[in-house]
């Protein structure tokens, strides 16, 4: 309903009342609304028809009614005629609308006391100004708590302010240094420095400036920094913010870094093997020198080249050579295996190679390196040692191999003789006969196989009867030694891929060295057995002198030996045989009682 104020005029503040650009009212002590504008129905969401049926109250904000209860209270007893306070309503759809509110307490006689009240909406910059005020926070928070250190100058050059950070990082307290010059800067700098805050003046920013600061103490560090211009509401340059950051750690890793990355490059490019990187997608990255001198290509005609169309793979090792991939792709370790390449020429060459991947700091693979070394030489050389022992245990087992020949020669020659008078039944000389120059021939051909030079052909044998064979060459010396073979063959897998002739060379000198320890006569045990099809090991024991161990801690060394007629090559000979079959050799020995060679070789070599 309207109310008949008696204003001095009444219908001019009737049209400020409706027209009004703010919220107004009219309200009873009790806080019921007796006259509302539209402005303010706008603000609260609420018709006119709304407002009239509620309350103050009811629109409030019920942290806010305590105090506009207590407000009205000091209102109707005159202690003022009117207030001023930021007041919460509750908008029809459930929002909070913040507003300016100004009531004013109107008294006249014959009638009750009422309240003028005008409102206007401030929620939006109430809430800039809240936003304004958390951000504010935030950035005192970020000023405060960042490990970086923050100072401010002004365009005199002088200290505003400074952050823990600046403290802690530089030794200076904010009021050792507040207004005062940045004393941060050593002398050797200052110039430079003045001209760059001259260009922060004018405008410009400068970025990750990399240079050197000095703490309290006088030591130098390296630090990042970041200057920009401090700018008022206006846009007017008042001075300069800077941010940096201590980076001695970082710069000395980067020194150190760079200090390896230069030993890498030396050894890669001094290098005497071959050594060839690749990305992981097998394509050739990098080769050194080395590479192109031990093979003939250049390094323009290898570097793009994905790793199945080198050159200087034989096709014949091509299965070799994928399996080998395959192992390093996976992130395994490939190492001094030998294999064959091809030179530029034509001509085959003997290498050793070793793969291993390329790790970043965090294990990541950034691809793979290979070195191959050229052994061609040596394995001349190591052939010719091979054939140089084995003629020389051809040579000592002649006597013995004389005496079985002879023999069954002698067997033949009377058998002949019966034949010729016409004694006993022919055929069972011939049968005699022939089984006699049957064992002479096996004889021949194993020791024939020991002198000639036999080419290096890997293929699946069964070890037990290449010791038998071994066995059957050495049986006249065990004879003349009174030495007997047992065999312990356990269940499992007896075959693998060997050089048949290597091996036999390497079981001959290891019984011939236990038959020769033995001169009273004894037992050789021959025993085998596999591990997991994994592994197979070889055990040789003897009942002879045995080995003090001075001497077996020299065992391999060249040209050392305890016989008078040894060259001390044997056992070094064998020894390698089994390495480059992937294999190894332990001797334990106890004077007196015996020795027992153990040979262990991988099933899959």
């Amino acid at each position: 309903m309207a109310i008949n104020l008696a204003f001095s005029q009444p219908e001019l503040f009737s049209q400020a009342f409706k027209y009004s650009p703010i919220g107004m009212a009219i309200l009873s002590t009790e806080g019921k609304w007796l006259q509302v504008n539209s402005i303010l129905c706008q603000i609260i969401g609420y018709s006119e028809s709304d407002f009239l049926s509620m309350t103050f109250q009811d629109m409030s904000h019920p942290d806010d009614l305590d105090k506009a209860l207590n407000i009205r209270n000091q209102l109707l007893d005159g202690k003022m005629d009117s207030y001023q306070m930021e007041k919460r309503f509750i908008h029809r759809n459930g929002f909070i609308v913040w507003t300016l509110l100004v009531i004013t307490c109107i008294r006249e006689e014959h009638r009750p006391p009422l309240f003028f009240s005008q409102i206007i909406d401030i929620t939006e910059s109430k809430l800039a100004a809240e936003d304004l005020k958390a951000k504010t926070a935030q950035l005192e928070s970020f000023i405060k708590n960042t490990a970086d250190a923050i100072w401010v100058i002004d365009v005199e050059d002088a200290l505003l302010e400074v952050n823990p950070a600046f403290e802690t990082l530089f030794g200076w307290s904010a009021e050792e240094v507040k207004g005062k010059e940045l004393p941060i800067i050593p002398d050797f700098l200052k110039d430079s420095m003045n001209r760059i805050h001259q260009g922060i003046k004018a405008g410009e920013t400068v970025v990750c400036l990399e240079t050197i600061r000095q703490r309290k103490d006088g030591i130098f560090i390296n630090v990042e920094a970041t200057l920009s211009p401090l700018l008022n509401r206006s846009g007017s340059i008042i001075g300069i913010t800077g941010i940096c950051r201590d980076v001695t750690a970082r710069k000395r890793a980067e020194e150190d870094l760079k200090s390896k990355t230069e030993q890498y490059e030396s050894f890669i490019e001094n290098n005497s093997d071959a050594i060839i990187i690749f990305n992981n997608d097998g394509v050739v990255t990098r080769v050194n020198v080395a590479f192109e001198n031990m093979f003939g290509w250049s390094k323009e005609s290898v570097i793009g080249i994905e790793l199945h169309l080198l050159p200087f793979i034989p096709a014949d090792y091509y299965d070799e050579f994928k399996h080998m991939r395959e192992q390093v792709r996976d992130g395994h370790s490939i190492t001094g295996v030998e294999t064959t390449r091809i030179h530029k020429n034509g001509e085959y060459l003997n290498v050793v190679l070793t793969a291993s991947p390329i790790l970043d700091g965090k294990g990541n693979k950034l691809g793979w390196s290979v070195t191959l070394r050229d052994i061609t030489n040596w394995k001349i050389a190591q052939e010719h040692l091979q054939h140089s022992e084995k003629l020389s245990v051809a040579g000592q087992l002649a006597a013995g191999i004389a005496h079985e020949i002879r023999n069954p020669i002698t067997s033949i020659k009377g058998f002949i003789q019966l034949m010729k008078s016409g004694i006993g039944e022919k055929q069972t000389y011939f049968d005699i006969m022939s089984s006699e120059i049957e064992r002479i021939e096996l004889i021949l051909s194993e020791l024939l196989i020991l002198a000639k030079p036999q080419s290096i052909k890997y293929e699946r044998k069964d070890i037990r009867v290449l010791l038998s064979q071994v066995m059957t060459l050495l049986d006249s010396q065990a004879i003349l030694h009174n030495v007997e073979f047992s065999t312990e063959y356990q269940p499992g897998v007896t075959h693998l891929y060997c050089d048949e002739n290597q091996l036999k060379q390497v079981f001959i000198n290891f019984i011939k060295n236990s038959i020769e320890s033995m001169p009273e006569g004894g037992k050789i045990t021959i025993e085998i057995s596999s591990d997991r099809d994994q592994e197979m090991l070889i055990r040789l024991h003897d009942q002879g002198c045995g080995i003090p161990k001075e001497v077996l801690a020299k065992l391999g060394q060249p040209f050392y030996t305890t016989k008078e007629k040894g060259t001390g090559l044997g056992f070094m000979v064998s020894k390698k045989i089994i390495e480059n079959h992937n294999g190894k050799v332990h001797v334990q020995s106890e004077v007196n009682k015996g020795t027992t060679i153990e040979i262990t070789l991988p099933l899959s070599c």
